[in-house]
């Protein structure tokens, strides 16, 4: 990656295409990973067996994840552990998703594709959310986290995530 990067290797031993192709394949392994780690209930088998992961979906901005999860006891909390992504505007184009790009030797500029986020112009990483649930909280169906959805760089709108909670008094067998 480093000798095709066009930040790195400078302009003449750039090899762009490559690195395009690299970084492509590299985040197909990734997201193959963890759609395996989906499947086999990811975090939600860490997070002390408190709740089972149902299912994901997106409406525009906003995420929704469907969760069954343990009814607290007075006085007693749900400490839920969430997998999310985590997307932020570029560093490198500010949201645009272009850049000025050098030609050759010369002080003449020109618009070009942001290498940083493809021309996204923002960029996404995994993290992990923290929700604290009390009992008094359980007639609830829904939680709704301000600005945890998905980011629009055009415009740095963000979305939201809500969380639609299924209660029950004990989880399936091997959740």
């Amino acid at each position: 990656m480093k000798t095709c990067h066009p930040d790195s290797a400078g302009a003449e031993r750039a090899d762009v295409e490559k690195f395009i192709k690299a970084q492509t394949a590299y985040k197909k392994l990734l997201a193959t990973a963890l759609a395996k780690n989906r499947r086999r209930g990811g975090a939600s088998r860490q997070a002390s067996q408190v709740y089972s992961w149902e299912g994901r979906r997106e409406e525009g901005l906003d995420i929704i994840y469907r969760l069954t999860v343990l009814r607290p006891k007075p006085g007693e909390e749900r400490r839920l552990q969430l997998p999310a992504w985590a997307q932020e505007a570029c560093p490198r184009c500010l949201g645009q998703g272009r850049v000025l790009a050098r030609l050759g030797d010369n002080a003449l500029y020109r618009p070009s594709i942001c290498a940083k986020c493809e021309g996204r112009g923002s960029l996404e990483h995994s993290t992990t959310l923290a929700v604290t649930i009390t009992a008094a909280q359980v007639g609830r169906g829904k939680f709704r986290l301000r600005r945890a959805g998905l980011y629009h760089a055009p415009s740095g709108r963000r979305g939201d995530l809500i969380l639609e909670l299924t209660w029950v008094d004990s989880l399936p067998k091997g959740h």
